[in-house]
């Protein structure tokens, strides 16, 4: 699974360039005083981040954490390796998502590659859509 976390990120930093961020305090997500959880990154100040290829069940429980990160946006990018409908998983989180959150406040993308074949210029343009979409700033399009 690390190749397929690795391709999605690199797609981000092909998408955001630095406005991708992975390893600071911004990703972290408090579950109260027990501790907490990670999201994949953040795009600026303002996008919350995961990448997802595992099962539908274990992607669902993923979104969990998205919509506890305090940024106002969420992106959820699927690539499809482990779940067995890629766009019944995405409908789903969708309609989750859509439960928290306004419509202009989240998005989910179905990439093309993985950690098994990169298509990266076209996994990237439409992250780059989504997060344009979400009023990415940092993002240039």
């Amino acid at each position: 699974m690390g190749t397929h976390d690795a391709y999605g990120k690199m797609v981000l930093r092909h998408a955001a360039g630095s406005a991708f961020q992975d390893a600071s305090a911004a990703v972290f997500v408090a579950y109260g005083s027990r501790g907490g959880a990670t999201v994949d990154g953040v795009v600026g100040d303002s996008v919350a981040v995961e990448i997802e290829s595992r099962v539908s069940k274990q992607v669902r429980g993923a979104v969990l954490d998205l919509i506890y990160h305090p940024y106002p946006k969420k992106l959820l990018i699927l690539l499809p390796v482990h779940m067995s409908n890629p766009t019944l998983c995405s409908a789903q989180c969708e309609h989750i998502l859509a439960r928290f959150l306004k419509a202009e406040d989240f998005r989910v993308v179905i990439l093309q590659g993985s950690g098994r074949g990169s298509v990266l210029e076209g996994d990237a343009e439409r992250v780059k859509s989504a997060l344009a979409e979400l009023g990415a700033h940092e993002v240039a399009v």
